[in-house]
């Protein structure tokens, strides 16, 4: 694809310079393209006119002479030093140097940056600012990429209510499915959003085989043991095979996943702080490693605690919190007052999730720990 669209996306072969940088010698300063020997000692030198950058000199430079030239320019043949500007008087067609100059002085050769054929981006390393810069610069104008995974969200549960929708009496406004659209598509997915399905087996059933059509499948909701829960039986009938059920976390413990053949299937809480927990830990890598990133796994930074913490339940939990950088340049976590997986407030109110391991008892403010950024 043209390197211009292929930011944050994955090669899928080593990018490689389609040319030398810098693509010929040149030169790294204004002043006066000379030969080193003539300066040595200084001697006014004959101007012989001069070059600028995307000029190339009609001839070669002579013994006793120099050559007006600009920052970028290419180094005439017979030159191998710049005499600064400010390292020069002129007066008239003579310009003579304020001392000698050693051989190569500010002259940047063809190829001491980049040789022809330099990897400037790996195979499953994603295509950041810097390697789009570096392979723009190198002469690359296209690069193979893996292609995008497809996925498809619906969302279950007859009290849904759609986004904007007015209030009704006992029912929800459902926002998980913008939620992993705009989450998906930031992992480099292509994203088909599906209607919400009614707490109904048929009508369950009939949605998951709409959807299965893709590389994955998130399904938000019906994912536990209730009656109105119909999602895993639907995917079982569909030839979904559970990998596993329920996983040792708060909030996301209901977390089910399974597969057929390559197709990948994620059945996520309901409740809209679990579901970006578990995509943040399980769906936003497995994105990005169908993407061919080879490295892909959950994005941690490191940070300190500002209260005491715990895990809660003997499961590793995390704790929605706000970020805030101390003085000494450490990334500070506060906990929001408010905790539980219902509680969308304190998403919203949070800039990332502390992960206190299920293991690690009570954790003193002053702790380090891992968050995870939403």
């Amino acid at each position: 694809m043209p390197l211009a669209e292929a930011h944050g996306r994955i090669p899928a072969e080593d990018a490689r310079a389609a040319v030398d940088l810098p693509a010929f010698d040149r030169s790294a300063m204004d002043g006066y393209a000379v030969r080193a020997a003539d300066t040595d000692p200084p001697v006014p030198l004959r101007l012989a006119g001069e070059v600028a950058a995307g000029e190339v000199a009609s001839a070669a430079l002579a013994p006793g002479t120099a050559l007006g030239i600009t920052t970028g320019a290419a180094l005439p043949d017979g030159a191998d030093a710049i005499l600064r500007v400010e390292d020069a008087t002129v007066d008239g067609d003579r310009v003579t140097p304020a001392g000698p100059l050693p051989h190569g002085f500010h002259v940047r050769y063809r190829g001491e940056d980049v040789a022809r054929g330099d990897v400037l981006a790996p195979a499953g390393s994603p295509l950041n600012v810097q390697r789009v810069t570096g392979l723009a610069s190198a002469g690359v104008g296209a690069v193979a990429v893996h292609r995008r995974p497809l996925v498809h969200v619906l969302a279950t549960g007859s009290e849904l209510l759609e986004v904007g929708a007015a209030p009704e009496p006992g029912r929800i406004h459902e926002s998980n499915r913008l939620t992993l659209r705009l989450l998906a598509e930031a992992a480099g997915a292509q994203v088909v959003l599906h209607p919400v399905v009614p707490d109904d087996r048929a009508a369950t059933r009939a949605a998951v085989e709409a959807a299965l059509a893709c590389d994955v499948l998130l399904i938000s909701g019906g994912v536990s043991v209730g009656p109105h829960d119909h999602v895993k039986p639907a995917l079982e009938d569909a030839g979904v095979r559970e990998d596993f059920w329920r996983v040792r976390l708060k909030p996301g413990k209901p977390l089910w996943f399974g597969r057929r053949d390559d197709l990948l299937v994620f059945g996520l809480p309901g409740n809209p702080l679990s579901t970006v927990a578990c995509f943040l830990l399980f769906v936003g890598p497995a994105l990005r490693r169908l993407q061919g990133e080879r490295d892909a796994a959950p994005e941690y930074v490191p940070v300190r605690l500002a209260v005491p913490a715990r895990p809660a339940d003997g499961r590793t939990t995390l704790l929605t919190a706000a970020l805030a950088r101390a003085a000494d340049g450490m990334l500070e976590a506060t906990p929001t007052e408010g905790q539980g997986s219902h509680l969308t407030g304190a998403l919203a109110a949070s800039d990332a999730f502390v992960v206190v391991p299920h293991a690690a008892g009570e954790l003193p403010a002053g702790s380090r720990v891992d968050a995870l950024l939403v």
